[in-house]
């Protein structure tokens, strides 16, 4: 009746018509997962931004003059160095070894 050769035709296109849904929502879950981290991406390098640019104003000197100045209390203690950074890049190099200490830690 049927040939071997059509039979093989058959299951394999029957076959592939029950994967290609499977494949297609498989991959439109993934690109929405690439979109939400897209966006959590984008709206972590704002903050990032924004922290710089607070980080740049208020280590200005004379930003810290006027707050000693303004400040009530007369005596004010330093930090230590260590805890100085001079760039956002270096405190984000601290915090990030400091992250790696406490992850060992645990």
């Amino acid at each position: 009746m049927f040939k071997k050769s059509t039979i093989i035709s058959l299951c394999i296109f029957f076959i592939l018509m029950f994967l290609t849904p499977i494949v297609k929502n498989n991959t439109r879950i993934i690109e929405k997962n690439i979109y939400k981290l897209n966006r959590e991406i984008l709206v972590l390098e704002k903050q990032l931004i924004e922290s710089k640019i607070d980080f740049i104003y208020l280590s200005s000197p004379e930003r810290l003059r006027e707050n000693l100045s303004k400040s009530e209390k007369k005596e004010y203690r330093s930090f230590d160095y260590s805890r100085i950074f001079l760039s956002t890049e270096d405190f984000l190099h601290h915090s990030s070894q400091e992250t790696k200490k406490l992850k060992r830690k645990n």
